[in-house]
């Protein structure tokens, strides 16, 4: 093999010169498009991730919250109750709740007791038999309805 002495120039032939440019040029804007590409993935990721992140911060503020609401709204229906508790009134609901499901639980037993007659219909009936004037039973009638 024949050496080249360093400083002399070494002919290219004619065309390969412009086909390696135009190689380099190719080869330099695959490499960009390779860098962009990578770039839009990356930012994609981090917006799925940021996506998922703000889901899971939702979702864990919901199951927080949805138990608050349900418990104000089951309260909502019993505003203005109070106990008296060593003389002093106690109507914050959330602290006399035990107190109110309580008194619920002890009207349906008495409920549940009652006897199965209607007993305000048998009143009504007293009442009706026992008035002798027409005018004075028309008139309990009308107040009764």
């Amino acid at each position: 093999m024949k050496e080249i002495p360093t400083n002399q120039e070494i002919p290219i032939p004619e065309g390969l010169e412009q086909r390696l440019g135009a190689l380099v040029d190719r080869l330099e804007a695959r490499e960009q498009q390779a860098q962009r590409l990578h770039a839009r993935r990356t930012n994609g990721v981090r917006h799925v991730a940021m996506l998922a992140a703000a889901a899971a911060l939702v979702a864990v503020g919901f199951l927080l919250l949805v138990p608050e609401v349900r418990s104000r709204r089951e309260l909502a229906r019993y505003a203005g109750s109070y106990v008296v508790v060593d003389g002093q009134r106690i109507d914050d609901l959330a602290r006399i709740r035990a107190d109110i499901h309580e008194a619920l639980a002890s009207a349906r037993q008495a409920e549940d007791a009652a006897p199965d007659a209607d007993v305000a219909a048998a009143a009504e009936r007293a009442i009706l038999q026992a008035a002798d004037d027409p005018e004075m039973r028309a008139t309990i009638q009308r107040i009764l309805n």
